[in-house]
């Protein structure tokens, strides 16, 4: 319900701004495609049950109700995100097709002024508040709270303040360096779904199209993308330019891995392969620091045969993970966490674990507007960590380099 709640929100603001806009399409036709792909998910069919079922289908005929009429596109995709969101499955996704401005002509001085001139442009949501106020309140706003300035790389900075509902967030642009924002425009909006996780509606930077990106973790002074000015600390992030596959002997007693994707690319499979042949007897050290930072999954059959090898080891096992570590490298987590005397280290995992895409086929509606990509992969049982996120038994502090941390942990824990 918390996201049908969201939903109410981004209708009603929107629709205060947007009536100067033509681009309509036929959404009911829409909906009841995207409502048949929805029910052969495994996810449809393990969650909506009983009352949940009554639910779907109240939601849907209220929808449908609604929809008579064809409606601005916008407005469709949010309806149709609205149906999604009564299943917890952060894999499936629904893409906005269209592109408002494409990358070429966004550099194109000519056609950024004319798109300047359009509606599109014109009736973009925008901020009520006066943005000088808004800044200095956001200016005084602990390092620790998700109100507060923040840096989307050094292109913009975005303000973020409570919504109406004082639960969810709004953020807005204060100052952009990309040509296609100006100040006062609503780059995104936060919906709280548990925890630290936040749901994402943003405008993409370039193309300016609407998309929603779910579970992203509010830590660090990080939410998705956007870094919160004053900290600068980014211990949680793997080091850059490292290959997807490392091991190192840090000391005799400690080993480190690194894997930094388990992908189904030929490139990855032929380092996979190479990597395993290479180290499958490499491991023999007291202690084992895995890091699968930022390590989005794959394909089981690139990280499970590990599982044997650290076994048969018998090292104790360190797990380093991040907000980012989704998919398979989180079920990987768990299988580790298994290991008798393994620990969990870092912090809580992305949230996206319980279903997949093995084929990661699209589909786009009727109306041609939007893609819905249905999950078609059943891992129900880890259901309790979908949307939340597998966290650790050991958090790491931001601050300092994390592979440091977890050594003086093993010292420690050795004395």
């Amino acid at each position: 319900m918390k996201n049908l709640v969201l939903f109410s929100i981004l209708f009603l603001f929107a629709m205060t701004s947007v009536f100067a806009q033509s681009l309509t399409c036929d959404c009911k036709t829409d909906l009841a495609f995207i409502v048949e792909k929805i029910k052969k998910m495994p996810s449809y069919k393990k969650q909506i049950k009983g009352q949940k079922e009554t639910q779907f289908e109240t939601v849907y005929a209220s929808l449908s109700k609604k929809l008579e009429q064809p409606i601005l596109i916008e407005d469709c995709y949010k309806m149709l995100l609205e149906q999604m969101s009564l299943i917890n499955d952060v894999h499936a996704s629904l893409r906005f097709n269209d592109t408002y401005l494409t990358t070429e002509n966004a550099k194109d001085d000519a056609k950024l002024s004319a798109f300047k001139t359009s509606d599109l442009f014109k009736n973009h949501p925008k901020t009520l508040r006066d943005l000088s106020e808004l800044k200095k309140e956001l200016s005084k706003k602990a390092i620790g709270d998700l109100e507060g300035i923040y840096g989307y790389g050094d292109q913009q900075q975005i303000g973020i303040y409570y919504a109406d509902n004082k639960m969810d967030f709004i953020g807005v642009v204060l100052e952009s360096q990309i040509n296609q924002w100006e100040a006062g425009e609503i780059k995104f909006y936060l919906t709280h779904t548990n925890g630290l996780k936040y749901d994402v509606y943003y405008y993409n930077a370039e193309t300016r199209t609407p998309g929603l990106v779910k579970s992203m973790s509010f830590e660090n002074g990080r939410i998705w993308s956007y870094k919160k000015e004053g900290n600068t600390h980014n211990a949680e992030i793997e080091i850059e330019n490292k290959s997807n596959w490392d091991f190192k002997q840090i000391n005799k007693d400690v080993q480190y891995v690194y894997f930094g994707s388990f992908s189904n690319s030929s490139k990855n499979k032929k380092a996979f392969k190479e990597f395993y042949e290479k180290h499958k007897n490499s491991f023999n050290a007291k202690h084992i620091i895995i890091d699968l930072r930022s390590n989005g999954g794959g394909n089981k059959k690139h990280s499970d045969p590990f599982i044997k090898l650290f076994k048969k080891s018998k090292a104790k096992i360190h797990v380093l993970t991040n907000s980012f570590t989704g998919s398979n490298s989180e079920q990987f987590t768990t299988k580790l966490k298994d290991i008798k005397g393994a620990t969990h280290l870092g912090q809580t995992t992305y949230g996206v674990i319980a279903y997949g895409t093995n084929y990661g086929k699209g589909y786009d509606t009727p109306s041609g507007h939007f893609m819905i990509t249905p999950t078609d992969m059943n891992f129900h049982k880890y259901i309790q960590y979908e949307g939340k996120g597998v966290s650790p038994e050991r958090p790491l502090d931001f601050d300092r380099d994390w592979i440091e941390q977890t050594l003086e942990i093993i010292e420690k824990d050795a004395q």
